[in-house]
């Protein structure tokens, strides 16, 4: 396994005239890092000092991270290849771009034909029916191994207010470009501040004479500093927040272990890890990842 760091010689050729030195497989992979490692192509060497690349692509893995200009901003490619028993590769890649608040999974097959039927929330949830969300709230991460094929799958929240379009209850990739992303993180605020978690609840059903004066007087304060207008849009806002988290509720495996099956060229479940800790809804809000603005 090689590993580079800050390489002035390899750096200054690109990502395509690379891999046309290697293997097919090395070039294949090479290709899937391109998401990250284009970043850096055009960049000085001294701006160059922030990259990172761990080349195994003779044992089908490749690794690109690193932090580039402008604002500091870091982005990372994964790539690893499954071999079957007619020597052909499958590729699984993921990425990841906090600046735009990017993070996603991909093949170079359909997703659906290569891991196990009916993969999704339910593989990792007990809820027989999923509550209808406005917004997509899980994501799966999966964790692409340097050695072996065991592949780890987390299921996460999106981040809350990200507000990505789609029609399920998941996804394998998300982007605040793909939504309509609104700040929200005056919610985090209110919870951290009130004194009586019942509060929320009340919020939610629009019971504002339950709510006690100094709690009632600490929404008033926080409700208008998002893009929250009023405290009947804080309730719809937390009402839909409940939803994600009884959903939550429901996980039974905070991850999920896959092996590759060569035969067959499919993942097949290996493993299926221990419940979530429980935490209540108060708490939920006050750990949970805030969309907001980068640069």
């Amino acid at each position: 396994m090689k590993k580079y760091i800050f390489l002035f010689v390899f750096l200054t050729f690109n990502c395509t005239t690379y891999a046309q030195t290697k293997s097919p497989l090395s070039k294949l992979l090479w290709e899937n890092v391109e998401t990250c490692f284009s970043n850096f192509r055009d960049l000085d060497e001294e701006d160059k000092k922030g990259l990172e690349i761990i080349d195994d692509t003779k044992n089908g893995y490749l690794e690109v991270c690193g932090t580039y200009p402008t604002c500091g901003c870091y982005c990372s490619s994964y790539a690893g290849a499954y071999k079957d028993l007619n020597n052909n590769y499958t590729i699984l890649q993921s990425n990841e771009v906090p600046c735009n608040w990017t993070k996603s999974t991909s093949s170079n097959k359909e997703l659906a034909t290569i891991l196990p039927n009916h993969f999704g929330l339910r593989t990792f949830s007990s809820a027989q029916i999923i509550p209808q969300l406005a917004n997509p709230a899980f994501y799966f991460n999966f964790t692409i191994p340097r050695k072996g094929t065991d592949t780890r799958v987390n299921i996460e929240l999106i981040p809350f207010g990200l507000n990505i379009k789609g029609t399920g209850a998941w996804l394998y990739s998300y982007n605040e470009n793909l939504g309509k992303p609104k700040s929200i993180t005056s919610i985090q605020s209110i919870a951290n501040s009130i004194k009586d978690d019942k509060t929320l609840d009340y919020l939610i059903s629009g019971s504002l004479d339950s709510i006690a004066p100094m709690d009632l007087k600490i929404i008033k304060a926080n409700s208008t500093t998002d893009n929250i207008s009023s405290t009947k849009e804080l309730g719809k806002t937390l009402e839909e927040l409940k939803k994600i988290y009884t959903t939550y509720l429901t996980i039974e495996h905070a991850y999920i272990i896959l092996s590759w099956d060569k035969e067959n060229a499919v993942f097949i479940i290996k493993e299926k890890g221990e419940k979530p800790a429980y935490k209540s809804f108060k708490t939920f809000l006050l750990q949970g990842s805030y969309w907001a603005a980068m640069c």
